[in-house]
């Protein structure tokens, strides 16, 4: 009784304290009843843990350890933030990896290009510098160089004219126009090549010239007129040419010549003889005709071409193919048949000379002349 007593006189002091005094009145009045509260702990521990001791030790357990699983998952995700970036790390360091390789690949063909340029234009430096002194030579030489290369493109032409255009004397011509200029030169060094020029216009003026263009145009009105040449067909009976039958007597004494009469008129009507001087052909159908026509006409086209390829054989070949069929085939008593036979026969003979130089011999010193300026001095061997 006395102890609650104790404590009732004990709280109610510091109920009204606490109600009444002022802020720091108040923690001295607390303070004191905790001293008190001192004295009255010792029950309380003999009956046991207190509940919100129980609860606080919970909470903090329940928090240390959503702390700790926490800080894992934090970890964890740390973990696989790092890994993610050294993946976008490796991706960023192999695509800026390609594009730096381009770069240098295109640096690399740039200064090659570079390089190929500057050779280029080192070399088109190293040509213009070349051209201009030969120019420079070509400015201090002689004229005479002038009449050099006259001659020398003189030269060239009587080649193309001998060998592509088969035309001998032109080219004989041409080289006779070279030798003037030469001795309008008046350098008596100059005559080996003279000499050689002399050489070459006795060669070609040996060549016999050969009229190509004149034989092909006599084979094209060939060609035109093998139409107008009439067919060799067997010419019907004419009465006219007949003997006439003559008149019968008319005295019965005469019986045996007017029998005779009969029958040779008889005969006549049926059986006609005539003699031919030409081979026997059967008459040609309108389609044999034309055939006959185009062959003839193809024979003589191959004649001209084989003119043109200098080809003695194949040119004979045609041109004989073709005069046999028309003396086979056509009209020998036709005037325009005779003039074409006697064309074709004559056109036969026409020798094609192929020429059998390859090369003129003045050529080379032509070149030293234009070169060099004159020509270059040959030691004759020692005896």
């Amino acid at each position: 009784m006395d102890n609650k007593k104790l404590d009732e006189n004990v709280i109610e002091p510091n109920i009204e304290v606490s109600s009444e005094t002022d802020t720091n009145d108040t923690t001295q009045a607390v303070s004191e009843p905790q001293e008190e509260s001192a004295n009255i702990q010792p029950k309380t521990e003999k009956n046991g843990v207190s509940r919100g001791f129980i609860f606080n030790l919970f909470f903090i357990l329940v928090v240390a350890f959503g702390t700790l699983g926490g800080g894992y998952y934090l970890y964890q995700e740390l973990i696989k933030q790092q890994e993610k970036a050294q993946a976008l790390a490796t991706e960023l360091k192999l695509a800026l990896s390609e594009p730096s390789r381009q770069i240098s690949s295109l640096q690399r063909q740039q200064q090659e290009f570079s390089g190929s340029i500057n050779q280029q234009v080192q070399e088109l430096s190293d040509s213009q510098t070349q051209l201009n002194e030969r120019v420079a030579k070509l400015a201090q030489r002689n004229p005479n160089h002038w009449m050099a290369e006259e001659a020398k493109y003189l030269v060239r032409m009587a080649g193309s004219k001998l060998w592509l255009e088969k035309d001998p004397s032109t080219a004989a011509s041409l080289l006779k126009s070279a030798d003037d200029r030469i001795e309008s030169m008046k350098d008596p060094s100059l005559t080996p090549l003279r000499k050689a020029l002399a050489q070459d216009i006795s060669v070609v003026s040996a060549i016999k010239s050969t009229d190509i263009a004149g034989t092909v145009l006599t084979l094209d009105s060939m060609i035109e007129q093998l139409d107008q040449l009439p067919l060799n067909r067997v010419e019907v009976a004419n009465s006219a040419n007949r003997l006439e039958n003559p008149e019968m007597s008319a005295s019965i004494d005469d019986w045996k010549d007017n029998l005779a009469k009969s029958w040779k008129a008889i005969m006549d009507d049926f059986v006609v003889v005539r003699k031919r001087t030409t081979d026997i052909t059967p008459i040609l159908a309108p389609d044999q005709q034309w055939y006959l026509v185009e062959n003839i006409r193809n024979k003589l086209l191959q004649s001209q071409l084989a003119l043109y390829r200098q080809d003695q054989v194949n040119y004979r070949k045609s041109l004989t193919l073709a005069r046999k069929w028309i003396y086979q085939y056509f009209d020998l008593n036709d005037t325009k048949t005779k003039e074409t036979l006697s064309a074709l026969e004559a056109l036969k003979t026409l020798e094609i000379q192929t020429p059998t130089i390859n090369h003129f011999q003045s050529t080379a010193l032509l070149q030293q002349l234009v070169i060099h300026g004159n020509l270059m001095v040959t030691e004759e061997p020692s005896l």
